[in-house]
């Protein structure tokens, strides 16, 4: 079957904004159940000046079960990215995001739903990304905020309203490191994202397998591609990508040129310095002149 490529905006976002849909991912990246759900905003697209890109961004409003079968209302920041680049951008967006949020006022927006919006409620981080972190080998992480005694260094198990509202729960996904036995619903759901099965059209999955659970995701994520506009959007968003991938190729070329240039002429200069050091030692110049002359230590200065 083929479908939709979820890893691109436009599909993603299509996906995302089905709340029968949203509620089940959710639930299945949390691992804890969504009981209700509701796309808080549209996408969230924060300018990168000196590239011209955009980070994108979901809003949600959700009513999640805890273990005790309490309830409670959170905010969940689904971000997504396919490229590695954007981690500095994640980290600048993090900077911003809450001043953005607080000034901005959507049009038509009644000043009771806004307040609502506002209100201060736990705050649960969701990145996907469509890359690998090197420096991360897991397909996926819960990065969980723990209450640490700093004198005795022992975890406590504290309910502290002031600890739940500044701190944030955080879950990474890598999409390329699904693994090829699928045994988990996380695993089994991310199966829709997999990489692997990339036609042609970069937009375009060709699934050889559908998990059956999720066989009406699928179904979903397929529609689309008989619809002449998606796929035409789509198309505007790989050539978007293609783009990004050419300047982001000569931007990383520039860098590797002038740290080589900068590296041979520091090379150069220590060459000549201990030339000159030779030549000052061979007339019986002392240490400390030929340290003074040249730059170079005096452990330097003996071995030469």
């Amino acid at each position: 079957m083929k479908i939709v490529n979820p890893l691109y905006d436009r599909a993603f976002k299509y996906l995302m904004e089905n709340d029968k849909f949203a509620k089940r991912i959710l639930s299945v990246i949390l691992d804890t159940e969504v009981e209700e759900v509701a796309l808080a905003q549209q996408e969230t697209l924060f300018p990168d000046e000196k590239r011209r890109l955009t980070l994108f961004r979901l809003d949600f409003k959700a009513v999640i079960k805890e273990p005790d079968g309490s309830r409670k209302t959170v905010l969940i920041e689904l971000q997504k990215s396919k490229f590695s680049t954007d981690i500095q951008r994640f980290r600048n967006y993090l900077g911003a995001n809450y001043i953005t949020r607080a000034s901005r006022k959507e049009d038509g927006e009644n000043e009771e739903r806004q307040a609502e919006y506002h209100a201060s409620y736990p705050i649960i981080t969701i990145y996907l990304l469509g890359y690998n972190l090197q420096d991360l080998p897991y397909m996926a992480v819960r990065v969980n905020r723990e209450v640490i005694n700093s004198v005795s260094k022992e975890r406590l198990e504290v309910k502290s309203f002031f600890v739940e509202h500044l701190t944030h729960e955080s879950h990474i996904i890598q999409v390329r490191r699904l693994p090829e036995k699928r045994r988990t619903r996380l695993e089994r759901f991310l199966t829709l994202f997999n990489q692997k099965w990339v036609t042609e059209d970069g937009y375009i999955l060709d699934l050889r397998e559908t998990p059956e659970e999720f066989a009406d995701m699928a179904e979903y994520l397929r529609s689309p591609l008989m619809d002449d506009e998606f796929r035409r959007n789509l198309r505007v968003e790989e050539e978007i990508d293609f783009i990004f991938d050419e300047q982001e190729a000569k931007y990383l070329k520039k860098i590797a040129e002038a740290e080589k240039k900068a590296e041979e002429e520091r090379m150069q200069k220590e060459s000549l310095a201990k030339k000159l050091a030779q030549q000052m030692k061979k007339f019986g110049a002392s240490e400390e002149e030929i340290q003074k002359e040249t730059g170079l230590s005096r452990e330097e200065i003996r071995n030469l």
